[in-house]
């Protein structure tokens, strides 16, 4: 029986170097890190469990930062960030540290942010107990330290992004409207970074500033945070996502045409630096990027209606990815 079963274990025709090939190497045991990280194909396998699952985990983001995203890339020794979106402008000024936030966490940051805005409609928002227990909120499941761990890095975006001054300014030929303030007006922080699953007394807690308080409860755009913890790994995906969830939805209420975007444009939008729009090869890799992280997409949202004809991306009127339905009595922006 034994025989047998090493004899058929050897493909047809191979069995004169069978004596040849190594024995399988034995799997290695993955560090708890890496329980977090999977590779592009289990990423689009599990974006796809998505979009079969009727449940759904509703969050929203504030539409100006749909339309305008915050930087991709480290800004260095910059102190200000400007992003321009035909009417709408916002501008980030560095805080106290004099450093600029950047990166996937304060994307996540800001739609937990602006999703417990919403469903509490209070600008004193409770981070937790625990820093372990807020990281999971954010989707972030591995509490590595180290200098490049997820700890220090949440630590570090945190600082960057509350201390930061936010201006919301819409202009029109005949019209003009700016809002500031601080992002978080108060912070009180109370976790221990060096132990992450411990439990404090006092409850961590923040208090956005009232003008960025109040573009989150005026103009809420409804994400599924399912797919946002999903795509957190790249922050041109997450921008996408928010700003197609935006785009779609406002096509599919109006009932207006699809709306072709040449990707110079889109460069302009969500590239790391939009005054090389006009570079062609920076543009056409930008592109590529583009459309790896909208194949993401359309694993998780079946309704996502995209063409992408020559040098444009043409976004269809379609389903959002979460219904509209589910957001009860909220009037959403159009």
């Amino acid at each position: 029986m034994t025989d047998e079963t090493e004899e058929t274990s050897t493909l047809p025709g191979l069995q004169h170097i069978a004596g040849y090939i190594p024995p399988a190497a034995a799997p290695q045991k993955k560090t708890p890190q890496a329980r977090y990280h999977y590779t592009r194909a289990e990423q689009i396998e599990s974006l796809a469990c998505i979009g079969e699952d009727p449940a759904q985990d509703m969050g929203f983001m504030a539409r100006m930062l749909t339309l305008c995203s915050l930087p991709r890339t480290d800004p260095g020794t910059r102190l200000q960030y400007k992003r321009e979106n035909g009417p709408y402008k916002l501008a980030m000024l560095a805080g106290i540290d004099n450093k600029l936030p950047f990166g996937n966490i304060p994307r996540l940051l800001l739609a937990w942010v602006s999703t417990e805005a919403i469903r509490t409609q209070s600008r004193d928002l409770q981070l937790g107990s625990s820093l372990s227990s807020f990281m999971h909120k954010l989707g972030m499941y591995s509490d590595s330290g180290g200098s490049r761990g997820d700890r220090t890095r949440l630590r570090n975006q945190i600082d960057r992004l509350f201390n930061a001054q936010i201006q919301l300014v819409y202009e029109t030929p005949g019209h003009k409207t700016t809002a500031s303030s601080p992002v978080a007006e108060r912070m009180d922080l109370w976790w221990d970074y060096k132990k992450p699953n411990q439990e404090v007394l006092w409850q961590s807690s923040i208090r956005l500033g009232e003008a960025f308080f109040t573009e989150i409860i005026n103009h809420p755009i409804p994400l599924d945070m399912r797919i946002l913890k999903h795509m957190k790994r790249s922050s041109l995906g997450l921008d996408l996502y928010m700003w197609l969830s935006y785009k779609t939805y406002t096509l599919y209420a109006n009932g207006k045409k699809p709306d072709r975007l040449s990707w110079h444009r889109l460069y302009r939008q969500f590239g790391s630096n939009p005054e090389m729009a006009n570079d062609k090869a920076i543009v056409n890799d930008f592109r590529k990027e583009a459309l790896r992280e909208i194949a993401k997409l359309k694993a998780c949202w079946p309704h996502l209606d995209l063409n992408t004809p020559k040098g444009c991306l043409e976004v269809r009127p379609c389903k959002p990815s979460i219904e509209p339905a589910t957001t009860g009595s909220l009037k959403l922006p159009v």
